[in-house]
């Protein structure tokens, strides 16, 4: 058996509370007798629904760890979750990535840039697989683009309005349809919707939208892009993505190959920290 630690800043979350199910059911994780088995949070108590550590351990049927060093010696793989507190990522993951153990680190990777890359050279100085990604970017609607080597000249990536939760979705699907090369962006807000401009030279560029609304159910993922040789293709991006991610996170957990490339994991965050300073100052080009 390969055994999964989950760390956490509170366990009862949507993505601690949906993996363990989504992995113990697939095939390949079956196969290679992958589970979720311990657990840690930093938080005792979700301030989502009140469940505390030691409820969700029951629900889930996974050991709580006294602590993180606990977890990682005893797992041959771990996910540092935390996923609306990036904040905590470092902490959280530091003994982790002193392990030399599969690591997946959750989206939003790093609270900024530096950070980001301290995590990957703490990972690489003890030769510890890590990536993190969106679930976005393995939507099947972004296949074609992940397949090609070629970026688009234009396109527009929308979502919805929390930034802090949502613009690493929107600039991942960007990313996966420019590839790299961002040069420059302005932010233009419009009440409370966000719209930033992001240009990649050569007569390329991208926009990022976040629509706000009052409609509980939020805003769809949308792709809209323009390619080289003018074809052009509008996508709302659908159920299933979640299940794909899991797919790339069970091979890493087999494999220990890294399913994403840090730079560009690294670029990301860079891309985050221009975007809260042109938000703040808009209809002003700040370099990337």
């Amino acid at each position: 058996m390969k055994k999964i630690g989950f760390i956490d800043n509170f366990l009862s979350e949507w993505h601690a509370n949906n993996y363990p199910d989504m992995i113990r059911k697939h095939s390949l994780a079956q196969k290679e007798g992958l589970e979720v088995c311990y657990a840690y949070a930093h938080t005792d108590v979700s301030p989502y629904d009140g469940v505390t550590t030691d409820e969700w351990c029951k629900k889930f049927g996974v050991k709580r760890c006294a602590d993180i060093r606990e977890l990682v010696d005893n797992s041959d793989c771990i996910a540092v979750l935390s996923p609306d507190n990036p904040e905590l990522h470092y902490e959280l993951a530091e003994y982790a990535l002193c392990s030399g153990k599969p690591t997946y680190i959750d989206k939003t990777f790093a609270p900024d840039k530096a950070t980001a890359e301290k995590l990957f050279a703490l990972a690489a100085k003890h030769k510890t697989p890590l990536y993190s990604t969106s679930a976005l970017r393995f939507a099947d609607e972004l296949a074609p683009y992940r397949a090609s080597d070629v970026g688009a000249l234009h396109c527009m990536v929308c979502g919805c309005f929390t930034f802090d939760i949502y613009a690493i979705h929107i600039f991942e699907m960007m990313c996966t349809i420019m590839k790299g090369g961002a040069k420059r962006m302005m932010a233009v807000q419009t009440g409370r919707n966000r719209n930033i401009i992001v240009d990649y030279g050569n007569g390329r560029d991208a926009s990022f939208l976040q629509m706000h609304t009052d409609d509980p159910y939020g805003v769809p993922f949308i792709t809209s892009a323009e390619m080289p040789d003018k074809t052009a293709h509008y996508y709302t991006i659908g159920d299933g993505y979640q299940n794909r991610f899991v797919d790339h996170l069970v091979e890493f957990f087999v494999s220990g190959i890294p399913q994403v490339d840090s730079a560009e994991t690294i670029d990301l965050m860079g891309m985050l920290d221009v975007a809260r300073k042109a938000l703040a100052k808009p209809f002003t080009w700040f370099d990337i």
